[in-house]
């Protein structure tokens, strides 16, 4: 969730000008990479399942009001890494095929890679998007913790500082996680993972676990021997909103707003992605473990 879950969506759009970018998902898709955690009922803690998960996009049109008709595509993503691996590598890939209502079709391919630390103070992203096979954005950078203050350098860009207290992306879903764990009914903090100009104000609400969704329950396991089925697995609804800088998170308008089943073992499921006139869902079809300290 992380995220991301993951590259936020920046909007969604097909002929009349919406695009969907690389921000918003994979945002909450980094925000479920958790490599420590435990469940509400167990004791021990679990170590974060490394795994490549295949989630099927389409719109919901019960819920969607916009002139965009019809949404499809796929959404992979990778985590890898460890104690073993200093370090969590992810690769994050969105593809998507949108019709504006008059026939025309936009096609839109997101692609991710980052590492973040062991220790969680240095992070390094490259984010390349293509709109109809031509490239559209490259954006590359470091960002790493020093005393009082967060610096982040981009390629062509001047270095900025940021607010000591912004979390790269698995110090933030370790308290995340926690904060389910607990029991905890709210959970909220400043998150930077490449995706944006600057950090991300998240607010969470985590509901009571409750059984697997649909898709989880359905889904086969490639590779059993690594990790759990998700069937039995309990799992927390958990409903994000988000805050860019630019955007005035006093006035309580977020940004983007995303729903998403999450499991103790960082893998998520029941993806519902929330913009102003457009709704998406996002079912997991497909999840294949790794075993721990694959680099």
């Amino acid at each position: 969730m992380w995220d991301g879950f993951g590259i936020r969506q920046r909007g969604v759009a097909g002929a009349r000008g919406l695009f969907i970018g690389a921000a918003v998902v994979a945002l909450a898709l980094v925000a479920m990479l958790v490599w420590a955690a435990k469940t509400r009922n167990a004791g021990p803690a679990l170590a974060m399942q490394m795994h490549r998960a295949v989630y099927d996009l389409s719109i919901d049109a019960a819920k969607s009001t916009g002139d965009t008709d019809a949404v499809s595509g796929r959404m992979v993503v990778e985590w890898r890494g460890g104690p073993r691996c200093e370090g969590y590598t992810s690769e994050q890939r969105v593809v998507t095929n949108l019709g504006d209502g008059s026939g025309g079709t936009t096609t839109s391919d997101i692609r991710l890679s980052s590492w973040e630390s062991l220790d969680g103070n240095e992070f390094r992203f490259d984010r390349t998007e293509y709109t109809d096979g031509k490239v559209t954005a490259h954006v590359s950078g470091h960002a790493v913790r020093e005393d009082d203050h967060v610096l982040i350098e981009e390629q062509g860009k001047a270095a900025e500082k940021l607010p000591e207290d912004v979390l790269f992306p698995t110090a933030f879903n370790i308290a995340l996680l926690k904060a389910a764990a607990d029991g905890k009914g709210v959970f909220s903090g400043p998150l930077f993972d490449g995706t944006q100009d600057g950090p991300t104000a998240i607010t969470a609400f985590i509901g009571a676990a409750g059984d697997a969704p649909i898709d989880a329950r359905k889904v086969r396991v490639k590779n059993r021997g690594a990790g759990d089925a998700l069937a039995a697995v309990h799992a927390w609804p958990v409903h994000m909103s988000y805050f860019d800088k630019d955007n005035d998170e006093q006035d309580g308008t977020p940004s983007f707003e995303m729903g998403f089943r999450m499991f103790p073992n960082g893998v998520m499921s029941s993806l519902e992605m929330n913009y102003d006139d457009v709704v998406l869902k996002g079912e997991l079809s497909q999840i294949e473990y790794f075993k721990p300290g694959t680099c």
